[in-house]
């Protein structure tokens, strides 16, 4: 069952990669349409990734720590306490959405 569970995923992460690809490079065209009919200028296409985009590696880790933290503090409190593998999806949920406030407020340019 749990193969079985991992291909799905699997498949479904490869199925959202292909199609952000797809709808990325077909909205390209279609702007690239547009502004030849608007009779403006087109930018070359200089073959490759020209844009400006930079993986927020920071917010990543700090998410990723938080849920960890969460994974641990729930597993310490899991036999700390009666209660059977509840605190465990609890905190790394409770953690993981206080990590991704910290990350949002992280990697934020200061314009003041």
């Amino acid at each position: 069952m749990g193969q079985v569970i991992f291909t799905i995923i699997f498949l479904a992460f490869l199925t959202a990669i292909f199609l952000a690809w797809y709808f990325t490079h077909k909205s390209r065209e279609r702007e690239r349409m547009l502004l030849i009919e608007k009779g403006l200028e087109v930018p070359e296409d200089k073959g490759g990734w020209n844009f400006s985009f930079r993986f927020p590696w920071l917010r990543l880790g700090v998410l990723i720590t938080a849920i960890s933290v969460g994974l641990i503090i729930g597993g310490i409190l899991n036999e700390l306490t009666d209660m059977r593998d509840e605190f465990i999806p609890i905190m790394m949920l409770l953690f993981g959405g206080i990590g991704m406030i910290v990350a949002h407020y992280v990697g934020k340019k200061d314009n003041g």
